[in-house]
């Protein structure tokens, strides 16, 4: 049942549905409409947020003052999508995708910096963020009100250089992606420890911080940078190899499997490809209907795929420094885009393109992150 549908039968049986799913009473009224958002822009161009209607591609994009990097869709208010600075970075900022608007700018609490992502918690009140200590780089998560975006606390994350993060669908754990890699506002983006990073795949309790499970993967200098997760639980990792910090030229495998109560199941095959992807995959995304995870690798100019179960290879795709994936709201393709401006679907049926929907607008750098919404 639609959303409209659903509300407009909750009002004919009298229910109560102010506050209801974050969802205002004119939704009732209208079809939603699904978007593809993402940070976007340059240093000379001016850094924000875009969102595009799928439907007619129509885009609006709102200038933000700093880069974007990771953004998630608000539970209670699902018209805002939240866009995390690109660490080390300072801000965040909520906007409104239909009023085109943004709604809220908020800080990074004292002594602290972001590292790009965030999620909210099962009944959509709280807010988790990736961060690090500033004088340390400890890796911390931010808790946060999701009304005011005011600090309420933060836990530990076990490690050093904490990236994604994401809810598992129990709705009861915290799965987070420590890279290892300590880097300090200070210093920027520079690698400070690469002799002893320690990498590893976190899940953490959500109401106590107390960590449930660490996994790690063979090779310790393979970066644990981004997450998706199908519905079951299986969560898709992509990963950056720091080749500079080891002595050795073996391809060394970027993407992987954890199945909930088993070990991480590494991507091998084809070597040719993962020899390509030149040690880096910039984003995942899982597309939970045919049970395929893609990796996108804008240094390798390809988007990779393979199934979730099987591990089996399944296609790649190439198009120059693509980063940003997502998947379509009815699963029936994925979304790609690199940073000059290009949009393509792939179906997920032969991974082909549908040229027909190619979408470039050289104005607009779409930046390593997306995500499909319906509102």
């Amino acid at each position: 049942m639609k959303r409209r549908d659903l509300l407009k039968t909750l009002i004919a049986l009298g229910v109560p549905i102010s506050g209801w799913a974050g969802y205002s009473l004119f939704k009732a009224n209208r079809d939603d409409h699904e978007y593809l958002v993402s940070a976007l822009g340059t240093k000379k161009q001016g850094y924000g947020f875009m969102a595009r209607n799928q439907a007619d591609h129509n885009f609006h994009k709102t200038l933000s003052g700093f880069r974007g990097h990771g953004l998630c869709q608000h539970p209670l208010h699902p018209e805002q999508v939240i866009m995390f600075a690109r660490r080390p970075g300072n801000f965040g900022l909520a906007v409104d995708v239909i009023n085109q608007q943004p709604v809220k700018k908020f800080n990074v609490a004292k002594n602290r910096f972001f590292y790009g992502h965030g999620c909210f918690s099962p009944d959509g009140k709280t807010m988790f963020t990736t961060e690090g200590d500033v004088a340390s780089g400890q890796g911390k998560i931010g808790i946060r009100d999701s009304e005011t975006y005011q600090q309420l606390g933060e836990f530990d994350t076990f490690g050093v250089g904490p990236h994604d993060i994401k809810l598992m669908p129990e709705g009861r754990t915290l799965v987070i992606a420590n890279g290892g890699i300590l880097t300090l506002p200070k210093s920027g983006r520079k690698k400070l420890n690469l002799p002893t990073m320690t990498s590893s795949l976190i899940y953490m309790d959500l109401m106590t911080g107390q960590k449930i499970d660490e996994f790690r993967v063979p090779e310790a200098k393979a970066s644990i940078r981004h997450l998706d997760i199908a519905d079951d639980g299986t969560v898709a990792i992509a990963m950056q190899f720091q080749r500079k910090a080891t002595d050795h030229g073996d391809i060394v495998p970027l993407g992987a499997i954890h199945k909930p109560g088993k070990s991480i199941e590494l991507l091998n095959e084809p070597a040719r490809l993962i020899a390509g992807m030149n040690d880096y995959m910039g984003s995942v995304a899982v597309n939970n209907k045919h049970r395929v995870a893609g990796f996108t690798s804008p240094r390798g100019n390809l988007v990779g795929f393979w199934h979730m179960d099987s591990l089996e290879f399944k296609a790649y795709h190439q198009l120059k420094d693509v980063c940003g994936i997502a998947v379509s709201q009815d699963q029936s393709h994925f979304v790609i885009s690199n940073s000059f401006g290009e949009v393509r679907e792939l179906s997920l049926t032969d991974f082909r393109e549908n040229k027909a929907r190619r979408w470039i607008n050289r104005q607009n750098a779409w930046d390593n992150h997306m995500l499909t919404i319906k509102v």
